[in-house]
């Protein structure tokens, strides 16, 4: 706790990018003819990136690895990407008639037919600043470098939570549809991330106080009415006085002195100078 005179400090722990880089990838997918079927008047069609599962351990899949001489970078190899998208079928008047998730292999082997060296390779390698190392995974003396996707999968497979070392997000975007043969070519934008939380010092001027929902028609008046219509509860800490009695805590019979009463304590506008405590 800061000494009384002093502007309150408080520590905010917030994820830093270290370094970062994006590639583009391209790749033809063939839309299930049921879906068509079902939704003949499908005029266009937008993905959306969900998932991606790097194949890291599998034969040929990715891999990270620590530079003998550059102990502070990584460097990546990217292959045999399965990337799940969410799509959703469109009309000409953008009403969403449906909407499906697929799986498609990026970066795939050599021999096979979506593999192209200009847009689809079988794989990518790319270095990374990475000073505070990756995450990993594995059991007992099993550690293998990992790579975190930030999307949108929840369950026990949860992707939507952002974690230290090497991050991944990615962008889809239709580059051309052909309705007649059923087919799609598909862009795929990754953006590989070195992440990690890092302390940083705010100063303080009090929390932010979110509006309070009021009710339309009026009540009798009671205890739990009152409540219910009155203003939101806040934490009671002492070191986050917000010029305000705390309303988490009911008042004892006895009284009890308050090292920073809140009748006392300075208005709004005493709060903008920086002497303020």
């Amino acid at each position: 706790m800061l000494p009384f005179g002093e502007p309150k400090l408080l520590t905010c722990v917030a994820p830093v990018v270290f370094d970062e880089c994006g590639i583009n990838l391209c790749r033809e997918i063939k839309i299930p003819e049921y879906l068509l079927e079902q939704h003949p008047d499908t005029a266009a069609i937008d993905v959306k990136v969900i998932n991606i599962d790097f194949s890291i351990g599998e034969i040929d899949g990715s891999r990270v690895d620590t530079l003998q001489k550059r102990p502070n970078c990584v460097r990546v190899k990217l292959s045999r990407l399965k990337v799940r998208f969410a799509a959703k079928l469109l009309d000409r008047h953008c009403k969403v008639l449906a909407e499906e998730c697929f799986q498609a292999l990026y970066l795939p082997d050599k021999d096979s037919p979506y593999c192209d060296d200009d847009t689809n390779p079988p794989s990518v390698t790319i270095d990374l600043y990475a000073p505070y190392g990756v995450s990993y995974y594995g059991e007992c003396k099993e550690c293998i470098p990992t790579i975190n996707y930030l999307g949108f999968v929840e369950g026990p497979d949860r992707n939507n939570e952002l974690r230290q070392g090497i991050g991944c997000q990615g962008l889809a975007k239709v580059i051309e549809l052909d309705l007649d043969d059923g087919c799609m070519a598909v862009g795929l934008t990754l953006y590989l991330k070195t992440i990690y939380f890092i302390q940083y010092r705010l100063k303080h001027a009090g929390l932010c106080v979110p509006p309070k929902c009021v009710p339309i028609n009026p009540c009798e008046d009671n205890a739990c009415l009152e409540f219910v219509e009155g203003d939101l509860l806040e934490q009671s800490i002492q070191p986050l006085e917000l010029c305000t009695k705390p309303k988490t805590i009911t008042p004892c019979y006895e009284e009890v002195e308050d090292p920073t009463p809140a009748d006392d304590a300075a208005t709004k506008e005493e709060c903008d100078d920086e002497e303020c405590i």
